[in-house]
């Protein structure tokens, strides 16, 4: 795949593995799978909730109790959506007295009878907690419960909205025992989109278009209920302007990440060339187009892409190589094997209704060079027509004999010459704590940056109309660290976790708190900082793309001339539960400033 971590100053190479999923080997053979943590994340996609659920029931009045006793069972909580188990159970009787246990049962005994404020805490094996209150009368009749009431103040009844636009939702709840109602007891639903959020006010920038029934629904601690409704309508976007003229926004369908963005859901109105990883081949010249799903359904899913791509006026291009397949290229581009390779590969994009081809060669030794230039010729000569692009990797810029000239000899032969430049940092010897994907503010103890990479292309003679600039749908977790341009030399700061578990969508999901933002005004690019581990892999550091770095990289590629952008994967970036038109956030910001 194109993604590929270059040696810092210390010279320690970094590559991340291509994601199989379980694919079995081919006959001629290839990687086949890939760590138990990577594999899970291919599986499960994206975490709802990492907290558990507190709830409980209690007797007053079953046999055996004795005066002023009841019993409590908490076993209806609920553990996260993550799967951690629940460890303890700690109550509060609500006159002073607490208790903790293991096990969800327990009675407990007042001194005197009353109504008694009951809580549940409830903490799994990670130590987060969920809680719950109840009002237990104890040796009392229970008191009558009043209704709450419920009041919407905005949006104004019959509203319109035009679609991405801010839409503030404001109410209020009251209940005569429970007084003023706040957080989840004030639940705002739409008729068309589901639960929206809870509590005295929100906004919502997603809304989907038509007409919606909004009510708010406030509930006090018995359980009663009051709603109020307004209607409100939601008009659709005008379209996109058409494709920028002479820019591309190449995106990469993972065929191992479809279940994260459905092939039916794929959205072309910010893509103007779609990459399809990825096709094999195998030692012997032939090609398996299992596209990391399998040999059957992986050619149905990338026609249906192709298909969908050609009605929206794109491309589609099929991707051959990546990062685990090497000795694979080597052996299919050899005189032997070469001529009945390209039969091969023109006869899939023909088949599968393909564009063109994507080459990418990981790594490049010094004696591929000539059977890469070799392989892109008898591309073009047996395909004239088609589209070829080939990713390179990012270059650091304490190391300028990096920019290897070879690659001036590639830009002639290729359409587009895509720079891998995103998951540029890690604890690499000399390094501070630097972005994933820095815009600017490479430095000598930082030398990375999308601008520097590229300039240092283009000063081998490569036009900058033939390069684009690479950008990372996923971030970087970092543990040990909580800033940038931090020294972390001789400390165990490191990168963790990157590509698939640290997807744009689980950071937005499992990650982002507005209070941990920063913004690097310097680099164009901001991260978040974490007082104390947070997350499934325990971040004190994020380092990612959003809309609005997205959008600086795509504003530097119109005002510098570069030929376009390039992202992997779009699979990474796609946000399910969003509006129509607002779920790729990322390639509408790329997009869109490259008008």
């Amino acid at each position: 795949m194109p993604h590929r971590a270059w040696a810092g100053p210390a010279r320690a190479a970094s590559a991340l593995l291509l994601l199989l999923g379980a694919l079995a080997c081919s006959p001629d053979g290839g990687p086949a799978v890939t760590s138990p943590r990577e594999r899970a994340s291919l599986t499960q996609g994206v975490a709802a909730s990492a907290t558990p659920g507190a709830a409980f029931t209690w007797t007053c009045t079953a046999a055996g109790l004795k005066p002023r006793q009841c019993a409590f069972d908490g076993s209806t909580s609920t553990a996260s959506a993550t799967g951690v188990a629940i460890v303890s159970y700690t109550w509060t009787w609500g006159d002073g007295r607490s208790e903790t246990k293991q096990v969800p049962t327990t009675k407990n005994t007042w001194p005197s009878t009353g109504v008694y404020t009951v809580t549940l805490t409830v903490t799994d094996a990670k130590g987060l907690t969920g809680s719950v209150s109840k009002q237990v009368p104890v040796g009392v009749a229970a008191p009558t419960n009043q209704p709450p009431t419920a009041a919407i103040s905005a949006p104004a009844n019959n509203a319109t909205f035009a679609q991405g636009s801010t839409v503030t939702f404001t109410g209020a709840g009251a209940d005569p025992e429970d007084g003023v109602l706040s957080g989840a007891s004030l639940v705002w639903t739409s008729s068309r989109d589901g639960q929206l959020g809870t509590g005295a006010s929100l906004t919502k920038t997603t809304l989907t278009v038509g007409a919606h029934t909004i009510t708010l629904t406030a509930t006090d601690s018995k359980g009663a209920t009051a709603t109020a409704t307004r209607s409100i309508t939601i008009t659709a976007a005008p379209p996109p302007p058409p494709p920028p003229s002479g820019r591309w926004m190449t995106g990469y369908y993972a065929g191992y990440q479809q279940a994260e963005y459905p092939v039916a859901n794929v959205d072309f109105s910010y893509i103007t060339h779609l990459i399809v990883a990825a096709a094999q081949p195998n030692f012997s010249g032939g090609l398996d187009t299992h596209f990391y799903v399998d040999p059957v359904n992986g050619p149905i899913m990338a026609k249906a892409l192709t298909t969908r791509a050609h009605a929206a006026g794109r491309k589609a291009i099929m991707m051959i190589g990546g990062d685990g397949w090497h000795a694979q290229l080597v052996s299919a581009t050899s005189s032997a094997n070469r001529t009945k390779f390209i039969t091969n590969l023109v006869a899939a994009m023909n088949a599968l209704g393909f564009d063109g081809v994507d080459v990418d060669w990981e790594p490049i030794d010094a004696a591929d060079k000539p059977r890469v230039l070799q392989l892109l010729r008898d591309i073009r000569a047996a395909k004239p027509n088609a589209i070829i692009t080939f990713p390179v990797g990012w270059l650091n810029t304490n190391f300028p004999g990096d920019a290897d000239p070879w690659y001036a000899q590639v830009a002639p032969l290729v359409d587009q010459m895509n720079v891998m430049s995103y998951e540029m940092a890690d604890n690499w010897g000399g390094w501070v704590s630097w972005h994933s994907s820095a815009l600017f503010g490479s430095a000598g103890n930082r030398p990375s940056s999308v601008s520097s990479t590229i300039a240092m292309y283009h000063g081998l003679g490569i036009p900058l109309s033939k390069l684009g600039a690479g950008i990372g749908a996923y971030g970087s977790c970092w543990q040990g660290v909580s800033t940038m341009l931090t020294n972390i030399d001789n400390t165990p700061a490191t990168v963790v976790a990157s590509d698939n578990d640290m997807s744009f969508t689980n950071i937005m999901t499992l990650y982002y708190k507005a209070s941990a933002y920063r913004w690097d005004a310097t680099a164009q690019v901001g991260y978040l900082s974490f007082s104390s581990p947070t997350g499934p892999d325990r971040c004190t550091m994020v380092s990612y793309d959003d809309p609005q770095s997205v959008a600086a990289k795509g504003a530097y590629v119109k005002s510098q001339g570069v030929g376009g952008a390039m992202m992997w994967t779009i699979n990474q970036q796609y946000l399910p539960n969003a509006a129509a038109g607002q779920r790729d956030p990322l390639l509408r910001a790329a997009y869109t400033a490259m008008q």
